[in-house]
């Protein structure tokens, strides 16, 4: 009876020492089952998306509902409209935002998704970057009615520009850390074009109604263009040079260029600093203004056919 007791208590011991330790292995297998679910660190696996960290931490996992389930390619519709913008990025699809937001297209819906905690934040038609980066990691944006907007994504999710326009874009224009500038923004609302100022708290329209697609802009002039014809306006609305036929213009620094059908004018100020008028008569080729030091050089071709020295 005694030596049964002693058997009892040490069956009992052991059960104590050991039963923790197979729960604990039991626990920490079926962990490390989880974390080898997707061994490869694949950013799509068995209809998954995954998120890791920089440190190859897995932070979550979209459980895709469709067969088109990927990172959204951007969408940039301005061709259409003629705008110079940016058209050299090389961002095929949309990044995860400071390992924490991005956009995941799942058959028809763009969902902004936070990849920290695994949840969606709102549903959306297209998103546009260009590409590229924007300044303040802005993403122009359309949502299920249709209409754009701009969002900038960081620590929280802010609304620069509602969702009211039937087009949002940005020109061609870079900040020195390489992003491109969202001070402004061309946006079209009820057919017609206008140019919105966002650095203010409240979003400023700068322009009057414009009937054509605002193509470009510098701090002294909006341009507008059709099929075949190019309108140069003053930011109060004022249309310069309505006596000519512009065909194109061209850019460079405070420098403006008018290619009508015969002549280039060349402008320091339009309205008042004209500085010179070059026939275009038997010149075919690709005609820009080049500064160099105190000369601005008209060139065709990259050949250089007149310079003008200024100031």
């Amino acid at each position: 009876m005694k030596n049964q007791k002693v058997v009892y208590i040490t069956i009992i011991v052991l059960l104590c020492i050991f039963l923790p330790l197979t729960i604990i292995g039991f626990l920490f297998g079926n962990d490390k089952n989880l974390l080898e679910e997707n061994p490869g660190h694949d950013t799509y696996y068995k209809g998954k998306i995954w998120f890791y960290d920089d440190n190859d931490k897995l932070l979550s996992s979209y459980e895709c509902q469709t067969e088109i389930c990927e990172f959204t390619i951007p969408t940039i519709d301005d061709a259409a409209f003629g705008i110079n913008y940016y058209g050299e990025g090389t961002m095929e699809k949309v990044p995860v935002v400071d390992n924490k937001y991005t956009f995941i297209t799942d058959g028809a819906v763009i969902y902004l998704y936070n990849v920290t905690n695994g949840t969606t934040l709102g549903t959306y038609k297209s998103v546009k970057n260009y590409n590229t980066n924007l300044e303040n990691n802005a993403f122009i944006t359309q949502n299920q009615n249709g209409l754009w907007g701009v969002l900038t994504i960081g620590s929280t999710l802010s609304s620069i520009l509602p969702f009211e326009y039937d087009f949002v874009g940005l020109i061609n224009k870079a900040n020195e850390d390489g992003t491109l500038n969202t001070d402004k923004f061309i946006v079209r609302k009820n057919n017609k074009w206008l140019l919105v100022d966002v650095t203010d708290v409240e979003p400023n329209v700068v322009t009057g109604e414009i009937d054509n697609p605002i193509v470009d802009y510098t701090d002294q002039y909006i341009i507008s263009k059709d099929i075949n014809k190019v309108k140069i306006y003053s930011y109060d609305n004022y249309e310069y040079l309505t006596n000519y036929t512009i065909k194109d213009y061209i850019l460079e620094d405070k420098y403006i260029g008018i290619i009508t059908d015969n002549f280039l004018l060349i402008y320091d100020n339009l309205g008042s600093n004209y500085l010179k008028n070059i026939t275009l008569t038997g010149i075919t080729g690709e005609i820009d203004l080049e500064l160099s030091n105190n000369n601005l050089n008209v060139k065709v071709d990259n050949e250089i056919i007149e310079t003008i020295e200024v100031k």
